[in-house]
């Protein structure tokens, strides 16, 4: 059996689930042995995939196949000429799919190793993550998901923040923004849980909604319906989701024209004060929701 390393430059959650599933992919169909050097290892389990932290050493000479997967650059073997699109115009999923050289971009959900606690109820819960890495990426309607979290209480549905922090942010104030921004106020208060409880939380519940983020990807790789609420980006960027909120109608994907500030917290480079967010109002994912529960039910 041949044997082939897989290096994943990237270290957020959403872009090492995405991969992983492509991965799966690639060892279907080589029928290659599959090393994997990435961060949330111990999340993953596949028959002939193994994944490996960052710390554990390995040596590219003890391979067949070599490839790194990462967002800018990448590294494969000599014979896979299949075009790499620029991320501005991919996908994460498509990203993998084509630096390993498959022959179609197919989604594709990791198989998870997650020990998955029993997580004991008083009534229906939606899980949330509100908070991310840049301003641009959060929702920036003032008061939005505490609405939204009002109109599931009356439904007798209630919402848990499963955020790492209580609060995030720059640090400083702009603008009429904050130095950090919190949960939402009417949310239940469950942040700083490790993956295992998180996604013990997410298994229970009716459905995730939140960003672009690593937590999505999750709540998608554990098979529940996610309400994504994202300006910036298209919405093949990511997982398919029939509850895409984005409002086409202002400013929006702005990623597709604009190289990537990550070291600056408020970049919004079309200096529009995010209004690709501000501008989706709290009715508007409302209307997703209440087709997620037409359809689930």
């Amino acid at each position: 059996m041949k044997k082939t390393r897989i290096v994943f430059g990237g270290k957020g959650l959403g872009d090492t689930i995405a991969w992983m599933g492509q991965v799966e992919r690639y060892q279907e169909l080589t029928g290659s042995r599959v090393d994997v050097i990435c961060d949330f290892a111990d999340i993953f389990q596949k028959q002939n995939i193994k994944a490996h932290p960052r710390n554990q050493e390995t040596d590219a000479f003890n391979y067949d196949y070599d490839f790194l997967i990462n967002t800018y650059d990448y590294k494969r073997p000599s014979g896979i000429t299949t075009p790499v699109q620029d991320m501005k115009t991919n996908s994460l999923i498509g990203r993998a799919s084509q630096i390993l050289g498959l022959p179609d971009i197919t989604e594709q959900k990791p198989t998870l190793n997650i020990k998955l606690k029993n997580i004991k109820l008083k009534r229906p819960i939606v899980s949330l993550a509100s908070l991310s890495t840049l301003q641009k990426k959060l929702w920036n309607y003032k008061g939005g998901w505490n609405a939204v979290i009002s109109y599931l209480k009356k439904k007798n549905i209630e919402v848990i923040s499963l955020d790492q922090h209580v609060q995030f942010g720059a640090g400083y104030a702009y603008k009429d923004f904050p130095p950090y921004n919190p949960i939402p106020s009417q949310s239940t208060n469950k942040t700083g849980k490790s993956l295992r409880i998180v996604a013990s939380y997410i298994d229970r519940s009716l459905f995730f909604m939140g960003l672009s983020s690593g937590i999505s990807w999750l709540a998608w790789a554990l098979d529940k319906p996610v309400v994504m609420v994202a300006g910036f980006l298209k919405a093949d960027y990511h997982f398919s989701t029939p509850y895409y909120v984005q409002n086409s109608n202002v400013c929006n994907c702005c990623w597709s024209n604009h190289d990537l500030k990550t070291d600056d917290w408020y970049w919004c480079p079309e200096d529009k004060d995010f209004e690709c967010s501000r501008q989706i109002t709290p009715e508007m994912v409302i209307e997703k929701i209440d087709l997620l529960l037409a359809n689930e039910n």
